[in-house]
Formats: C-alpha cells, sequence, structure tokens
C-alpha cells in the first residue's frame, strides 16, 4: 500500500487546485488515505473509492482518482482509519424494534439484584391496554437456574397489575399470577410438545415461567401496541444498527403484523437498510406451524419493497439447551429431560422443505442440538434429491451441537451456516446452564465455527440480536480467541475451533450478502456495487485479535448517504 503521508499530500493537492468538472464521471464522495479492504479475493486493498449517486464509480491507486473529484466533490480524508463494505447480520430479531421508554428494558442486566432493582424502577411505568399491563424484556436466562424465575418477586411489586417479560433467549417468558390469572393458566394447563409451563415439583401450581410456544398462552392476549410506537420503536432499532456498522440484515420469523411497520417504513422513504425478511404464521415465537403456512407464504408479494425481500420462510426444529429444549441425540444430564422434544418428523421436515424449495424460497432453520441439525440437514438433502440443485440460499443458525459426521454436509449441500460467534466462548449461559445440562464435554464442543468452515461450508456472521449484543467487532474477536472478550482472559471453548480475521470479515460482508442474494449488489467494495461502507477508527489487522472488541465504528454510509456519524467525528 502505499504510504499515507505520500497520500495525504496528494489530497491536500487536489483540495487546493480542485479538478476539471466533468459531470459524467466527477463523484459525489471520494475516500482517501484509510486502510480501504475490498473483501475482493486477490485484489482485498485500495487506496482510493469514489461513489456516486449511491454507486461505487472508482477502486484503485490513489492516483487514478483524480479525474472523479470535481468543485462540488466531497473529499473524505480517512487519516488512516479502515473503510470496509457494510456489515452484514444474517440472523437478528432487529427490524421488529428495540425497547421503548415504555416497557421495562431488562437487557444487559447482570445480576438477579439488579433486576429486581429494575423491576422496582418499572413499577412507575404507564402501562398497556385496560388492564395495564407492565411489558418488558431482556432478562439473562443465565441468572436463574434453568432460565426459570419465580412469579414471587413479580407478585410482591405488582400484585394487581398483568406482567410479562420474555428473557434475553426469547424462549423464555415470566409471568406473574395475575398474568396467569387473565390467561386462564392454571396447575393443569398443557402447552403441547413444543410448549412448557414450569409448574412446582411438590404443589404442581404454576411458578411463573414459561418455555417456547407456552409463551403464546400469554403473548396471544397481550394488548395491541399503536401503529405509531411500532413506527418510533422500529426507527429507533435502525438507528442503534447503523451505529454498529450494520446495512443488511436477516430478520427471521415475521409474520403479518410484524412486517408491516417495515412496508410502512419503506412506503415513507426511511426504509435504510436491506433486510430480507424470513416469514413465519407463528412470527418468532418458537414452536411448529401447520400447513396454513402455504397460503401465507404464496401472499408474500404484497410486502416486497426495493430493499425488502420476503422470499425467505423460518422453521423452528427444537428449543434451546439452556431450558433443555434442544433436541439431542443423547440424552441430557438430567434424565427426566431425555433427548429434548422433537419437534417435527423427519417426513413432515422432508415435505416441508421440498416444498418450500420448490417454491423458490430460503429456507432459513433454527436448529441447536444435534439431532435437530441432522434433521434438517437431511430435510434438505431431500429437497435436493426432489428438486435438484437450487439457487435458494438455504441457511441453519445458532448451530449449538454439531456431530462430527455431520459437519461436512454444510459444504456438500450449500447450506449457509449463521452462527453467533460471541457465544462461543465460557459465558455465564455455558458455565450455569449448559454444562449441568450436557456436561462438560458437550459444552466444549459448541459451536464449530472453524471445522464447518475447514470442511468447505460458509460461515455467515450473525447476533440473533436482542439475544446477545449486535456489535461485530465483538463477535469477530470472540470468534478469533474463542474468550471472553471483557476480561481478555479465561479458558478458551475449544482452541482449535478459532477463525482466522479475514474469514471472520468475510462472513459479515461477502458471505452474508450471498445468503441474502445480493452479491451482484454489496458485500464487497467493486465498481458497480452499492455504497454501503462502515468506517471504522482504525485497521483491524494491525492490531491484536483481544483488542478488536476496542475498536469502533465511526460512520455508517448507505447508498452514499451517511446514516450514521460517532459525535466526535461530527
Amino acid at each position: 500500500m502505499r504510504s499515507y503521508r505520500n497520500i495525504a499530500a496528494l489530497i491536500s493537492t487536489l483540495m487546493l487546485f480542485g479538478c476539471a468538472e466533468t459531470p459524467e464521471n466527477t463523484a459525489d464522495r471520494v475516500f482517501v488515505n484509510g486502510a480501504i479492504y475490498t473483501v475482493e479475493q486477490g485484489n482485498e486493498w485500495a487506496e482510493a473509492v469514489a461513489i456516486k449517486d449511491g454507486l461505487i464509480v472508482y477502486v484503485g491507486a490513489a492516483d487514478g482518482v483524480d479525474s472523479y473529484i470535481g468543485d462540488a466533490t466531497e473529499v473524505t480524508d480517512l487519516n488512516g482509519q479502515m473503510l470496509l463494505p457494510g456489515f452484514h447480520d444474517s440472523h437478528a430479531h432487529v427490524l421488529i424494534g428495540i425497547a421503548t421508554d415504555q416497557e421495562c428494558d431488562l437487557l444487559r442486566i447482570e445480576t438477579v439484584e439488579e433486576v429486581y432493582a429494575k423491576l422496582r424502577e418499572c413499577q412507575s411505568l404507564e402501562g398497556f391496554g385496560e388492564d395495564n399491563w407492565m411489558i418488558g424484556s431482556g432478562w439473562g436466562d443465565h441468572l436463574f437456574p434453568k432460565a426459570e424465575p419465580d412469579k414471587a418477586i413479580l407478585d410482591e411489586l405488582f400484585p394487581d397489575r398483568p406482567v410479562y417479560l420474555g428473557s434475553s433467549f426469547g424462549h423464555s417468558g415470566w409471568v406473574n399470577s395475575k398474568a396467569m390469572e387473565i390467561a386462564g393458566i392454571t396447575r393443569d394447563t398443557d402447552a403441547g410438545i413444543d410448549g412448557v409451563v414450569v409448574k412446582d415439583p411438590v404443589t404442581g401450581e404454576p411458578t411463573g415461567a414459561l418455555h417456547d410456544a407456552a409463551m403464546l398462552l400469554i403473548k396471544d392476549i397481550l394488548p395491541e401496541m399503536t401503529n405509531e410506537h411500532r413506527l418510533d420503536s422500529v426507527r429507533a432499532s435502525m438507528d442503534m444498527v447503523h451505529s454498529l456498522g450494520v446495512t443488511a440484515v436477516i430478520e427471521p420469523g415475521l409474520d403479518a403484523d410484524m412486517i408491516a411497520p417495515l412496508v410502512q417504513l419503506s412506503d415513507m422513504g426511511e426504509f435504510k437498510v436491506r433486510a430480507l425478511a424470513s416469514l413465519s404464521t407463528i412470527n418468532w415465537q418458537p414452536g411448529i406451524f401447520a400447513d396454513e403456512i402455504f397460503e401465507f407464504l404464496e401472499s408474500r408479494e404484497q410486502w416486497r419493497r426495493p430493499n425488502l425481500n420476503v422470499d425467505s420462510v423460518k422453521i423452528y426444529m427444537d428449543g434451546v439447551i439452556e431450558s433443555n429444549t434442544g433436541h439431542l441425540l443423547e440424552p441430557y444430564e438430567n434424565p427426566e429431560y431425555g433427548v429434548g422434544p422433537q419437534y417435527y418428523s423427519q417426513e413432515d421436515v422432508n415435505r416441508y422443505f421440498t416444498a418450500f424449495d420448490a417454491m423458490g424460497l430460503q429456507v432459513h432453520v433454527h436448529a441447536i442440538g444435534d439431532a435437530a441439525i441432522r434433521i434438517a440437514l437431511n430435510g434438505y438433502e431431500a429437497a435436493i434429491e426432489a428438486n435438484g440443485p437450487s439457487d435458494n440460499r438455504h441457511h441453519m443458525t445458532h448451530l449449538q451441537l454439531i456431530h462430527e459426521a455431520d459437519i461436512p454436509r454444510f459444504g456438500e449441500y450449500n447450506i449457509g451456516a449463521s452462527f453467533q460467534p460471541l457465544w462461543s466462548y465460557y459465558d455465564p449461559a455455558a458455565i450455569n446452564l449448559d454444562i449441568p445440562a450436557i456436561g462438560e464435554d458437550r459444552t466444549h464442543n459448541m459451536y464449530p465455527i472453524g471445522s464447518v468452515h475447514r470442511s468447505g461450508g460458509r460461515i455467515n456472521g450473525a447476533s440473533d440480536f436482542f439475544v446477545t449484543a449486535m456489535n461485530p467487532l465483538l463477535a469477530i474477536e470472540v470468534a478469533m480467541t474463542r474468550q471472553d472478550p471483557y476480561t481478555n482472559s479465561g479458558r478458551p471453548l475449544k482452541e482449535s475451533e478459532r477463525m482466522a480475521l479475514k474469514d471472520m470479515i468475510r462472513a459479515y460482508t461477502i458471505n452474508g450478502a450471498y445468503t441474502m442474494r445480493l452479491e451482484d449488489k454489496q458485500g464487497t467494495i467493486k465498481v458497480g456495487k452499492r455504497a454501503d461502507f462502515v468506517i471504522l477508527n482504525e485497521n483491524l489487522f494491525e492490531i491484536s485479535p483481544y483488542d478488536i472488541s476496542d475498536a469502533y465504528v465511526t460512520e455508517t454510509i448507505f447508498d452514499g448517504e451517511t446514516v450514521y456519524k460517532r459525535e466526535s467525528q461530527l
């Protein structure tokens, strides 16, 4: 690369004297004097980039960009910062909106005592609906044994108001006695194979903890949010996404009501993110859908918009290991849970996957346990055998436990592996929930990102926000170190699964773009592609892997427009 000092001199000259105006190729903006990483294989680095009308029109040497600079061109001196394609998150519950100040936000609270303190603060919230519901989310599953908090504290703080609080993992709910009274939940309530109403082993009474589809017993009766509330929540989520350098998202599990605000904002010209909505009649709620899904999916054209693709369907193969609802090949440590529930028979999975594939849909699968993952892979294989190879870009997410024999199948069937790299260390959930549930050995083998990559699988970066933080830099660091990113220490979670920086950048850029069928429009910095960029304060290739999470986004650009700029840069 050309030295920054020489390029800086060129910038000074260009800005002093300008350049002859040539409207047909004059750029709106030019970037120079930084670490420009294009992600184009064989041509990864560039000295300058020019954009016009939201498109990249030049990538190359600094001395070749001068003809693109006119009187109105904004020349950005990166001053050594790193310019990358915008990040892609291949599985995040974010565009449905984030908690507003009307809801009790328990996200990222680290102790039970602090959760209780926050709940006391939330007593003053106005509430929703005629019953004055107190609604919130984000409590940490690892803070309570088996992810099962008790109703007692909620009954004490909210004796006359119904309360519903979703967990950070999205697979458990916490309610009080008033909410269960309204919903009709009693000791005799059965939530079916895909849900659990937790009951006291002595009295048989519901404890206030609900797992997976049992949450629908409450969620189906929650008061509707106003349309403006929903729009404001989605706007807030887009602001957060942009602040993290994310310009494209796969949003899993949207039904007609959940996708409506995205369509509305798109029609208002406010939807400034590229999104693929994985549709589902049960929305993002874990559980089983029925054949009504086909009619729902056939109506999807009504929601398609320029930046909103709807050719994807979301399926849950199981629950989560932390609540003993992930589907395993070998039993849980506690024999009471067996191997966990199997949501669908192999026959039904094969039928659904084959039909969806024939409809031109991407099949986006939640699979946690090794048995669930195998059933899903068998379903993809059946679809290929029935329909032939397709270009539907199927992918599977979470992938906590994969049997060694199934690892090569991701590459063989061209199934994207959308891991959450931030989970791949001994975090509190692994220590407090996974080890008791499945033992030391299986816990140590969780999230085999490196093995899937080496076997030819395509790795996608994903956060599963709001389950965990969405910051790609935090996740990239953990993928490289397999250690606690907050302390930079601790026993690694299977060091042999560590990933290289360049491969994780690809996971969060071009691999994500491929999975969204957008690799011809974004994911690398190349002439003709959209100008979706993230600018970082430093070159990730020049710092320790343990310092990557300390880097930060200074600017995010979408379609050539700055949609986020760090305050210190303003």
